[in-house]
């Protein structure tokens, strides 16, 4: 299949992509998609669109299995949402890697905007952690390990992106969330959505200054604290992650969203060791290092990181074919929860610099602001 995306280059596709004028109206299933693509019905849903399991259809009966994802209409006429919808596609076009997932097309049909992708036959990772999390099993940390090098390889292929003349031109994610990580049946690890990445390549900024992307729980200290994300901020993404699978909850997990931003702010990363004194200390300390406050005393990147947590598993002895384990262990939680539909634990919006002011006057009026979008608006001026 032609990858659309990739041809086109998508920088003139942002210029000749327009919000809808009209208000755009929900496709049905059967509906098809720029001529080819069906729809054949609806895998998960969450803040900015919903995900179809559709199909290519091609000649002489020809039949591939895609999955298109479908902005929501309501936010097709807002000119934000729909660039960074194109933005995902172009940067989805670019990463060809096969920890990430592959962006084949992207499409304009009656107002709706469609953005075809390979199928994911598996669950995210926040079904998988809390799949374990309801019986109260603890994780394999192999398992978690072999996730861990997957979602830090993917990376890596992003934040060592070089563009058409060779020259560095890197992609951090920066919503590295279990959400955003799709575990297959053949145990392969996925990340997706890069809608709101940051890639240095990219003519205009889509977010205004001051305002952070990406979920509360998982940004980093630096982040918080006013500065531009980078590499290191992936890492320390993933580290949360890490500690999130290996224990059963999240580490910046706080009583309501300044709570999680106070915790993130001053780095409050409870020990490993005492919460799961049955995994090597070897990889408490790999992902100790990359929840460090200060990024240059993280590891050097995603791919070293990926490396010492191999290194884990080598010494360790553990020459299974973890692939084999990790799939049959997802293939297990999807038949347990009902093929395992993604938690739909969406991005929100906190206004941080509210929160901020409202603690140094009245502490006990800091409380989730219950809005729902995809970035926070952060007091970079107070810490």
């Amino acid at each position: 299949m032609q990858n659309a995306a990739t041809s086109a280059g998508l920088p003139p596709l942002r210029k000749r992509m327009k919000p809808a004028k009209t208000k755009s109206q929900a496709p049905e299933q059967g509906t098809l998609i720029g001529g080819k693509y069906e729809l054949i019905e609806e895998a998960g849903r969450g803040g900015m669109a919903v995900v179809w399991r559709g199909q290519v259809c091609g000649d002489a009966g020809f039949r591939r299995a895609v999955a298109i994802k479908q902005m929501h209409e309501h936010l097709a006429s807002q000119k934000t949402y729909v660039d960074m919808f194109v933005e995902e596609a172009r940067v989805g076009a670019w990463l060809e890697d096969s920890n990430i997932a592959h962006v084949y097309d992207f499409v304009e049909q009656d107002g709706n905007y469609y953005l075809v992708m390979e199928w994911i036959e598996g669950i995210d990772l926040g079904s998988f952690i809390h799949f374990h999390a309801e019986r109260g099993v603890r994780t394999r940390w192999e398992l978690v390990s072999a996730i861990g090098i997957g979602v830090l390889r993917g990376l890596a292929a992003a934040h060592e992106r070089r563009d058409e003349d060779g020259k560095p031109a890197p992609i951090v994610h920066r919503d590295i969330s279990p959400h955003n990580v799709l575990l297959t049946v053949k145990g392969k690890v996925k990340v997706i959505d890069f809608g709101l990445s940051l890639a240095t390549d990219r003519s205009v900024e889509l977010i205004e200054p001051g305002v952070v992307k990406g979920k509360m729980a998982y940004l980093s200290p630096e982040v918080v604290a006013g500065e531009r994300p980078a590499p290191a901020t992936d890492q320390f993404a993933t580290g949360s992650l890490l500690w999130e699978a290996l224990v059963g909850r999240k580490l910046f997990a706080g009583n309501n969203d300044f709570d999680t931003y106070t915790k993130l702010r001053e780095a409050r990363v409870e020990p490993l060791r005492p919460l799961r004194p049955d995994i090597p200390r070897a990889l408490t300390q790999v992902v100790q290092k990359a929840l460090a406050a200060e990024p240059g005393s993280r590891h050097g990147s995603t791919r070293e990181m990926a490396r010492e947590l191999g290194a884990v598993l080598k010494t360790h002895k553990e020459r299974r074919d973890l692939h084999v384990a990790l799939g049959r262990a997802v293939s297990e939680a999807r038949a347990s929860m009902g093929l395992g539909r993604r938690t739909g634990d969406a991005s929100t919006t906190t206004s941080v610099a509210d929160l901020a002011e409202m603690a140094e006057t009245r502490p006990e009026a800091a409380a989730p602001t219950g809005r729902v979008g995809l970035w926070h608006r952060l007091g970079f001026w107070r810490r």
